[in-house]
C-alpha cells in the first residue's frame, strides 16, 4: 500500500518532489501526467489540481499542490531525511531560495514558453520571450555568483533546495545551451551523481543537461 501518490510530468518542476520522495524512502506511487500530451487538463486531474499543473501529492485522499508546500510537508513527515535544514535560520534561508525559484523564476519560464498566458496579443509575444530570456540569464549569473560565495540558501544546496535547483539547471538549456558558469556546472555534475535524483531522472527518462527526453 502506497502512502503517497505523486502526479508528475517528466522533467517538470515535479522532478524535485519525485527526488524528495525517493530520498526520504517514502512508499509512493508515481503517476505520469504528461504536460506534452496535455494530460493535466483531463477532468479527473483537474478535480485534484484545478490549476492543471504538477506536482500534486495525494496524502490520505487529499491533494497537496505547490512545490513549496509539498517540501514543507515532506520535511515534517520525514525529518530524518534532511529535506530542509533543522535550524531556524538555515531553514528560513533554504525556504527563501526555494520560494525564489517558485514564485519568481518559474513564472519567467512560463513567459518564455507560453507567452500567451500573459498577453492575448501575438505581437507582444516576441518581446515577452526576449525579456524572459534576458532575466533568466541574469538569474543564472546571480546563481553562479551565489553558489561560489556560499549564499544560495544556507550554504551548499542540499535536500529539497538541491533537487529544486537541479530542475532549473536543467531548464537553463532553453536560454544557455552552451552551459552556465563554473559553479552552476559543478553543482549540476554533483547533483547528477546524487543517488535519489539520478534514480528519478532515469525513471522519468530525462537528463539534467538537456531539455530533451531520452525518448525524443
Amino acid at each position: 500500500m502506497h502512502e503517497f501518490v505523486l502526479f508528475y510530468s517528466p522533467g517538470a518542476c515535479s522532478l524535485a518532489v519525485h527526488a524528495a520522495l525517493e530520498h526520504a524512502g517514502a512508499a509512493y506511487e508515481a503517476v505520469n501526467v504528461d504536460l506534452r500530451q496535455k494530460l493535466q487538463l483531463a477532468p479527473e486531474y483537474l478535480r485534484l489540481n484545478p490549476q492543471g499543473r504538477v506536482p500534486t501529492l495525494v496524502v490520505e485522499g487529499r491533494p497537496i499542490t505547490e512545490a513549496v508546500a509539498i517540501a514543507d510537508f515532506l520535511d515534517r513527515r520525514f525529518p530524518e531525511a534532511g529535506l530542509l535544514p533543522h535550524g531556524d535560520l538555515d531553514r528560513a534561508l533554504a525556504m527563501a531560495a526555494i520560494q525564489r525559484l517558485s514564485s519568481d523564476i518559474h513564472p519567467i519560464y512560463r513567459a518564455l514558453w507560453i507567452p500567451g498566458w500573459f498577453s492575448d496579443d501575438p505581437a507582444a509575444h516576441d518581446a515577452l520571450k526576449a525579456t524572459a530570456t534576458r532575466r533568466l540569464l541574469e538569474f543564472y549569473a546571480e546563481l553562479d555568483r551565489r553558489l561560489g560565495e556560499g549564499s544560495w540558501g544556507p550554504g551548499e544546496p542540499t535536500g529539497f533546495l538541491a533537487f529544486y535547483t537541479a530542475v532549473f539547471l536543467r531548464w537553463s538549456a532553453a536560454v544557455a545551451p552552451q552551459g552556465l558558469g563554473p559553479h552552476c556546472e559543478a553543482l549540476r555534475l554533483h547533483l547528477s551523481q546524487h543517488p535519489a535524483l539520478a534514480e528519478v531522472v532515469a525513471r522519468e527518462g530525462v537528463r539534467l543537461d538537456s531539455l530533451k527526453r531520452l525518448t525524443d
